[in-house]
């Protein structure tokens, strides 16, 4: 490697991220049964819900809640028709 540069597998040079850029994941969601009895749950486990829960009526219900590293995680109910 040269400096803050890598090599491609072609072996072309590659740039440095940025160090202002998060890389990795951001945030992952979870599809659940039921906002409600899931929200219950992770309080009864000391987990603290950070957003929500928001309703969008008929269409779906959204929370979020933390990692213990503090990565969020959305907990997303779909409503079926």
């Amino acid at each position: 490697m040269d400096g803050d540069r890598g090599s491609s597998g072609n072996g072309s040079p590659v740039e440095a991220a940025p160090t202002k850029e998060h890389l990795g994941y951001r945030m992952m969601a979870l599809e659940v049964a039921d906002m409600q009895s899931t929200v219950d749950y992770l309080k009864t486990k000391g987990v603290a819900i950070t957003w929500g829960p928001r309703v969008r009526e008929g269409e779906y219900a959204r929370a979020e809640i933390r990692d213990p590293d503090g990565h969020g995680i959305e907990l997303r109910h779909w409503f079926r028709s």
